[in-house]
């Protein structure tokens, strides 16, 4: 059963060829249960949301070898795969759909251990060309949110009221932890442990631990009351019911109305991010330029910032925002005007 799951999950061609035709032939019972459990575990050796995209990727090749008798979709020639990338370029005219067309092919062949059409010169070739012929822009980045808006955030808001005072100690949190908004949701009552003049928040999985380590991540407490994470936290919380706490419970719950204002709903279940989505675009739109050119994503991208133009040990930074490569963490970051100036001025000229 587990191996006609992933037969549909990514092919039928690609579990019936290779490596998994030998496992096929197996007589040993014990040896043919390894077998069936294999191919999941194979399947499991990059994140999910990776996986999920490589089988996309292949699946639309399939699609297009299967509109052409003359074309085998698996295993895939290098002339057949040149021709679907010329196709996917002259459609998409985008470099990073051809890529990723590439890496959907060699994923399934690498699957069932035969040799990849991908690997060819010629593919190679038109990888590089697309990007020469389209270019590499990156679109629709979204700007970072910035100190003064936070503070005009809170500003603005009725901190007495409990909707708005989540949603403000949500926002606050995403940008001093360099959080992505579905991190800070998943927060529970036992990932948190405050001491003196700081909190430390664990996370049993994030998108940024791929080998499920867990992290940790400390923010200390500021001399400005008004916009402390921490204590804006602390006061949050202090807003919440005083029963007993359950450990494994989210912070961030949804609100039911009452008379008096709103009180924590008992269902263990966190926000939605759609919610927080709106939240955010609704509370923003009156503090930034244009709520278009802003997403939740600007507050992880806003709390970088403001840190690498403080001049924060790129060491420090990263490991704050869980990057694994110094690549990833400077694409979150906008150099202030006055940073970039710096370069000049200590040229000694």
């Amino acid at each position: 059963m587990q191996l006609l799951f992933v037969f549909y999950y990514v092919s039928l061609d690609v579990f019936a060829s290779g490596v998994w035709a030998t496992f096929a032939g197996l007589r040993d019972p014990s040896l043919r249960e390894l077998a069936s459990r294999l191919a999941s575990t194979v399947i499991a050796s990059s994140a999910t949301g990776t996986t999920n995209a490589y089988r996309r990727a292949f699946l639309r090749w399939i699609g297009f070898a299967a509109s052409s008798d003359e074309i085998q979709a698996f295993p895939a020639s290098p002339e057949h795969v040149t021709l679907y990338l010329q196709h996917v370029l002259d459609t998409t005219k985008s470099c990073s759909s051809v890529d990723s067309a590439n890496k959907g092919i060699q994923w399934a062949h690498n699957l069932a251990d035969v040799p990849s059409p991908t690997n060819s010169s010629i593919v190679h070739a038109i990888s590089r060309a697309s990007k020469r012929i389209v270019g590499t822009r990156v679109t629709n980045k979204k700007k970072p949110i910035s100190p003064d808006m936070i503070r005009k955030l809170v500003d603005i808001s009725n901190l007495d009221n409990l909707l708005e005072l989540r949603n403000v100690c949500i926002f606050l949190l995403a940008y001093a932890g360099f959080f992505r908004i579905e991190e800070v949701l998943h927060i529970k009552y036992g990932h948190m442990s405050f001491h003196s003049g700081y909190v430390v928040i664990n996370f049993e999985i994030s998108k940024t631990d791929q080998l499920r380590k867990g992290k940790q991540v400390v923010i200390a407490e500021s001399s400005n009351d008004d916009t402390c994470p921490v204590k804006i936290l602390k006061r949050y919380l202090s807003h919440l019911e005083s029963s007993p706490v359950d450990l494994s419970h989210y912070v961030f719950r949804a609100l039911s109305k009452t008379r008096s204002g709103h009180t924590l709903v008992s269902i263990n279940k966190s926000i939605s991010y759609s919610s927080v989505r709106d939240y955010f675009k609704s509370t923003f739109k009156d503090i930034v330029p244009d709520i278009a050119l802003f997403s939740t994503h600007s507050l992880r991208a806003g709390g970088a910032s403001a840190a690498a133009n403080a001049g924060v040990a790129d060491r420090l930074f990263q490991r704050h925002g869980r990057w694994k490569s110094v690549s990833a963490k400077n694409g979150y970051v906008e150099d202030s005007l006055e940073s970039r100036l710096l370069v000049s001025k200590k040229l000694g000229i």
